[in-house]
């Protein structure tokens, strides 16, 4: 009886606890204390206060079992990388669930992460007002406590999936670097010397067992074969059947038609030219391809293949088929004995040769897989393994050796109209470097590096049938676009009815389509030159998601790899910003019907939109967030505030110019005394070509704070005038009405709005007039007053109009006394004159009478 009432005792006393004491203890205090508009550290504020009721913490059950599942998978994996001696093989494999476990985390995050904003917002709404003396209602409380709870869930989830994101992100980047070693390693591994003797010697002592383990293995196969005569037979009948299918009609007379290039036919229609070379591709892909395929998994499927040879033939149909695609593939571009039909521009004699390198380059690569495949069913040693790998190798260096050669010395006889014609092949840039791999790809086997020649030539063809394949892709791509867009295409005459679409906007689509296909076909062949890098396509993209989704905050590692990594990003963002805009200006603008200056304001727009990603992306990849370029930004202000002020306010007022297009390119305008036509926008400044053709670099500071005269504002129409002055004797009437009549028939004067003539003004010596008319584009009709002027010159000789020249009448006062002061000047000069005239006449006197008595002298 005493326990009973102790016990009763003890529930009156818990129940006599507050329920704000409970509540504080609960997951809910975190849920107050990251209210937004609270102050910290005060608990009134945040709306705790201790009638605020308890409610159960919410429970997510189907977000944390997915977590505690994502838990389990990158603790499987973090222990597998612990494996000092863990494949490539096993790495790809862990590759998958770790990429699933973080896009699965940030799906939950964003999920969840609109569901607690609202919450958030609710309780926001239902807390206290601290300056209302009226108590809040025990079901707003109760209501309130139910937010709170809800929202210290959300977080924690929200939390938890924030945690194995990171721990999905650290196990990719450790996986990618595990592979990034063991690629490394594997080719850079040594092995013996193929120049070294000794080496050559333990091979020729290997070679006995190998073959004869491998002439036991076909002799067990044929002896299979032997005993089971009727599956032998059912698979080649098989084979037989799979041909005739290709080799009958209607699939021989589909061949006949598209892979049939004529000789005669000097100039095919591009459609025609590059699915012709793609349907030859596909012919001789799909025939051996299919064929052998089909025998394969015939063998397999009657059981006479034994799983000892399995990976042998295996290896034989990859190579084989690999053979005929690189030999189609080469046919089919570079068209032998077509070359109206070639795809790259390439003389006779180097496109006939190449074709058998091809094919030779095709049969060495398929020897080199099945020889791969051999040794590992024998077990063949290390040396004979290394001796094929190398010769392979060694081959397929001398191949690329031969190519080389013919396509430089075709090269070297189109260098002289390449030269007169100011330009150059940018395959030309491709022949150093092709040298130095092949180079390379030779004296490695010979050095002891086997794996690593193996790989330069590996990668080297790999280039080679990326480069191929593009050009077909590109312009098949190309050709079928732009005859399904054209006028009468078919996408472009359903475009036309159906849509009710022009055709200026049907070429933009096309153009657009166009320019997506090429940056996907780029994008495909990058992946597919460094899948052999031991490089993931997550590994290319994730930095780059990550920079356009945000920057994480945070410690910034900062290391030279990472810094070399953001400029050579950069470098290449600026590239592709800068073919960008030459695509807008060359492709897709001239489609438009936008005027020269829009398109500039637009091509200009683009590059400050590409510099500025690259400059994110770059930003992102060498590890910088957004608060440490904040803290850098805020350094230089005060150096913009002094020093910089002048180009950051030009850098503005380029951006007003660009958007509010007072001044565009292609404007007649005066600037000061200057006039001249806007020739671009930049950064800084605008540049004016003058009249003198000459350059004028005006700040852009200037065109904004400034006066400028801008005769294209709005309009590129402007108005002109031509003055012309007459005799006062001729009739003003027969004037005004020749001058309408000059400007009237001239063709590039508007007809509206009308020209007209007046009698401008009584001049001092003839009466003067002008004319008035309008011209439709003041930038290439700003000619047109002089021609006028010479019209009418013409016509007032032809009409006898006097155009008078000034003269003046002169009034002189005391003229006589003026004529009397010029009569006594004219006397004097007339008695000077015979004063002169008198002396002489005497000093010829005595002149003669001298020589008189010299003369008498000179006789005696």
């Amino acid at each position: 009886m005493k326990i009973s009432r102790a016990l009763i005792l003890l529930i009156m006393l818990a129940a006599a606890v507050p329920y704000g004491e409970s509540y504080a203890a609960g997951p809910t205090t975190a849920a107050e204390t990251a209210h937004p508009n609270s102050p910290p550290g005060s608990a009134k504020a945040l709306g705790h206060d201790d009638t605020v009721p308890t409610v159960p913490p919410l429970q997510f059950p189907e977000e944390q079992s997915k977590i505690d599942g994502w838990k389990a998978t990158l603790d499987r994996i973090e222990s597998a990388l612990h494996n000092r001696y863990i494949t490539d093989a096993v790495l790809s494999g862990l590759r998958d669930p770790a990429a699933e476990t973080r896009t699965g985390a940030l799906d939950l995050i964003a999920a969840v992460a609109p569901r607690l904003d609202a919450a958030s917002k609710r309780a926001a709404q239902l807390a206290p007002d601290p300056k209302s003396t009226t108590a809040q209602s025990g079901a707003v409380k109760l209501e309130r406590a139910k937010l709170l709870a809800e929202i210290a869930a959300r977080q924690n989830i929200i939390q938890q999936a924030q945690l194995i994101e990171v721990r999905a992100q650290q196990v990719l980047d450790a996986i990618s670097a595990r592979r990034r070693a063991i690629f490394a390693s594997s080719v850079l591994h040594r092995a013996d010397s193929l120049i070294n003797p000794s080496f050559w010697i333990t091979v020729a002592a290997n070679v006995p067992a190998a073959s004869q383990r491998l002439a036991d293995l076909f002799a067990e196969w044929g002896s299979m074969l032997a005993a089971q005569p009727l599956r032998a037979v059912a698979g080649l009948v098989i084979v037989v059947i799979v041909l005739i299918g290709f080799l009958l009609s209607p699939g021989r007379r589909w061949q006949a038609h598209w892979t049939t290039r004529g000789a005669h036919i000097e100039n095919p229609a591009r459609l025609r030219k590059t699915a012709s070379a793609a349907a030859i591709l596909l012919v001789n892909l799909a025939i051996p391809g299919v064929t052998l395929l089909v025998l394969y998994q015939s063998l397999i499927a009657l059981g006479i293949l034994p799983q000892n040879i399995a990976p042998i033939v295996r290896a034989l149909v990859i190579g084989v088929t690999f053979a005929f695609f690189l030999a189609g593939l080469t046919t089919a571009v570079l068209a032998p004995g077509r070359p109206s039909w070639r795809l790259i521009p390439l003389d006779n004699a180097a496109a006939d040769g190449m074709v058998p390198i091809a094919v030779a380059m095709g049969l060495v690569v398929a020897l080199g897989i099945v020889l791969d495949a051999t040794n590992r069913v024998i077990g063949a040693p290390v040396e004979l393994s290394v001796a094929s790998q190398g010769v392979v190798g060694i081959a397929r260096a001398l191949l690329f050796m031969g190519a080389l050669r013919l396509f430089v010395r075709a090269v070297a006889e189109d260098d002289e109209a390449e030269a007169e014609a100011g330009k150059r092949s940018a395959w030309q840039f491709l022949i150093p470097i092709g040298w130095i791999g092949a180079i390379a790809a030779l004296l490695a086997p010979l050095t002891g590096y086997v794996a690593f020649g193996r790989f330069v030539s590996g990668e080297m063809l790999i280039a080679v049938l990326v480069l191929m394949g593009f050009v077909l892709l590109s312009r098949l791509a190309d050709a079928l676009v732009t005859s399904s867009f054209a006028f009468n295409g078919r996408v472009g005459r359903l475009l036309r009815q159906t849509v009710g679409f022009r055709m200026g906007a049907i070429r933009q689509i096309a153009v657009l389509l166009s320019g997506t296909v090429h940056l996907a076909l780029i994008a495909f062949g990058v992946f597919l030159v460094l899948a052999t890098w031991g490089i993931h396509s997550d590994d290319v993209l994730g930095p780059m998601s990550s920079a356009f989704f945000g920057f994480k905050l945070g410690n910034v590692t900062i290391s030279l790899s990472a810094i070399f990594g953001a400029l050579i990003v950069l470098i290449v963002g600026i590239v592709a910003t800068r073919m960008v805009q030459r695509w807008f200006d060359s492709r897709f603008l001239p489609e438009t019907s936008l005027d020269l200056g829009v398109r500039s304001s637009i091509r200009t727009g683009v590059g400050y939109v590409g510099v500025i990603l690259a400059a994110i992306v770059a930003f992102s990849y060498a590890g910088l967030s957004l608060q440490n370029v904040a803290l850098v930004a805020g350094a230089l202000s005060v150096g913009i505030g002094f020093g910089l002020q002048s180009i950051v306010n030009n850098f503005v007022s380029g951006l007003i110019l660009l958007a509010e297009r007072p001044i565009k390119v292609g404007d007649r305008i005066e600037v000061g005394t200057r006039m001249g036509v806007v020739q671009r926008i930049n950064v800084r400044a605008t540049e004016i070509l003058t009249y003198d053709n000459v350059s004028v670099i005006v700040p852009n500071a200037d065109l904004i704070s400034g006066q400028v005269i801008n005769w294209m504002h709005g309009s590129s129409s402007a108005r002109l005038s031509v003055n012309v002055s007459t005799a006062y004797d001729t009739d003003p009437d027969n004037v005004i009405a020749m001058l309408l009549d000059i400007v009237a028939h001239h063709p590039r004067i508007l007809k509206s709005p009308e020209p007209f003539a007046i009698l401008n003004s009584f001049g001092a010596d003839a009466l003067e007039f002008s004319v008035y008319f309008h011209v439709g584009n003041i930038g290439l009709d700003g000619g047109v007053p002089n021609e006028v002027r010479l019209e009418i010159l013409k016509r007032f000789r032809a009409e006898g109009i006097e155009v008078p020249s000034a003269h003046r009448d002169l009034r002189l006062r005391d003229i006589d006394r003026i004529e009397g002061l010029v009569r006594e000047l004219n006397a004097g000069r007339k008695l000077a004159h015979a004063t002169r005239g008198a002396a002489a006449n005497q000093e010829q006197v005595l002149i003669d009478g001298s020589r008189l008595q010299a003369g008498a002298a000179g006789e005696a």
